[in-house]
Formats: structure tokens, C-alpha cells, sequence
């Protein structure tokens, strides 16, 4: 029987997160508790665990009874899975059948990075186009360009006080943005939108930038799981490394 684990009691959970493939940024925000929920099947030592924050990623050992428990758990709005191994596959196609799609991913890892091309991306911002670190005054309307922006928060106070982001500003309205998806004491995990109307500009490349500058700062890891050719070719532009495939899963009802 699984159990839910409160924030400040995930820590037994992390050997069976240890070389998990992707997503490390939300891993590391579920394990330390500052975010998204987890369950296990035995608080001190488990075999078994699941951390839910807009994906559900499932780690430890897929023969195990818990597992299935954790697999049935899988109801809207978690659709999109991640597992420590393919040998949670099996299992996952069992309970769901044709619904279950598998969706290539790409795990990088941060580079040494160059800050003059950072800044040099920065500085090739188009004429009228403002990059600016998002603050209480902004959020609002940072959250119109795309949900995903802010929803791993409770809400936007907890986006500001807890969070990161930064927008690109045109006529009076973000049209592209680099936000903290998972944020932890060590790593923050990147979502990056942009407008259609404006892709290839280089508008996301220069917050993304920006949010690689903040965590140099502060001694954050920047965390990139691209989920398409467009995006795994950003990250290397801006300097990711080591691109490394997994699969995903997706449940569609």
C-alpha cells in the first residue's frame, strides 16, 4: 500500500530516484519537498516511490505490488509519465493498453558555460523587444503567454516568492519567457514558451539565457529535458551538453 510521504520525510526516497533519466530539476524539487507531492510503499525504506508535479515519475523496482498500486494512480491531470527504467514499460502497457504513447526525450546536462555568448544572445534582442525578470507587477500577465509558466505553483504569490522567470516584453505584452517548471536548493528545471507568431527570433534564447545567468549566480543547476528537435537544438545553442535519449509516456483517455 502506498503511503504519502509530507515534505520534510522524502529523503528515503532518493536512492530509488539515483540516475533517474530525465527531468532531475522536478526530481530534486519532489525529493526535498519544496514541491509536488510523493508517495511510497514504506516510509523508511521503500521500494517503491512517486512523485507527482505535472509529470509522474516512477522509480523503483516494477515487480513489486506498490508498482502496480502507483500505475493505477495515474488519473488526469497526470498524464505524462517517467520512469527510473524501461522495465516499468511492461507494467504501464498492461494497466492502459493502447491509451499508453510512448514520447522520445532528451536529457542534457549544464555546460561550462561562455557569459559573453549568454550576454551576446541578450544583447540581440530585436528593436522594441524588453527582457525583464518577472516581479508581482508582471506575473499576471507572464501567466497569459502560457499556463505552464506558473502552475507547478499554488498560485502567483507563491510563483513570485518562491519561483523564477523571465519574459520578453513587446507592445505591451510577454511574447516569449524562460520560467523556474521545478525549483529546488540546487536546480531549477526550464520551461520555455514563445509566442508562434514570433518563434525564430531568438526571443527564447535570450531569456533562457537570462535564467542560465541567474543560476550561475546562485549556484543553481539549470536543467534541460528537451521534448522536441527545436528544443534540443536551443540547448545546445546555449550550451547544454551531453544529450541523453529516454523514453516518456503519455495516457490518453
Amino acid at each position: 500500500m502506498l503511503i504519502e510521504l509530507p515534505p520534510a520525510e522524502r529523503e528515503p526516497l532518493r536512492p530509488l530516484f539515483r540516475g533517474f533519466p530525465g527531468l532531475r530539476g522536478i526530481v530534486d524539487a519532489g525529493l526535498e519537498g519544496t514541491m509536488g507531492r510523493a508517495w511510497a510503499d514504506d516510509a523508511s525504506r521503500p521500494t517503491v516511490g512517486m512523485i507527482q508535479l505535472d509529470f509522474c515519475l516512477l522509480a523503483g523496482d516494477p515487480e513489486s505490488p506498490a508498482a502496480k498500486e502507483a500505475v493505477r494512480r495515474l488519473e488526469p491531470p497526470w498524464w505524462s509519465v517517467a520512469a527510473s527504467s524501461d522495465a516499468w514499460e511492461p507494467l504501464l502497457r498492461r494497466a492502459w493498453g493502447d491509451a499508453l504513447t510512448t514520447r522520445p526525450r532528451v536529457d542534457f546536462r549544464a555546460g561550462p558555460w561562455d557569459r559573453a555568448q549568454l550576454r551576446s544572445f541578450i544583447d540581440a534582442l530585436p528593436e522594441g523587444h524588453v527582457l525583464r525578470r518577472i516581479t508581482r507587477d508582471d506575473v499576471t500577465r507572464f501567466r497569459q503567454l502560457a499556463d505552464s509558466l506558473v502552475y507547478n505553483f499554488s498560485s502567483l504569490d507563491h510563483f513570485i516568492d518562491c519561483g523564477v522567470g523571465f519574459g520578453v516584453e513587446h507592445d505591451g505584452r510577454f511574447v516569449s519567457g524562460c520560467s523556474s517548471f521545478a525549483i529546488s536548493s540546487r536546480r531549477i528545471e526550464f520551461d520555455i514558451q514563445t509566442h508562434p507568431e514570433v518563434r525564430q527570433r531568438g526571443l527564447a534564447t535570450a531569456a533562457a539565457s537570462a535564467m542560465i545567468e541567474h543560476c550561475i549566480e546562485r549556484g543553481l543547476e539549470p536543467c534541460w529535458d528537451a521534448h522536441n528537435p527545436a528544443s534540443a537544438a536551443l540547448a545546445t545553442k546555449l550550451g547544454f551538453v551531453d544529450p541523453a535519449p529516454y523514453t516518456a509516456y503519455e495516457v490518453r483517455a
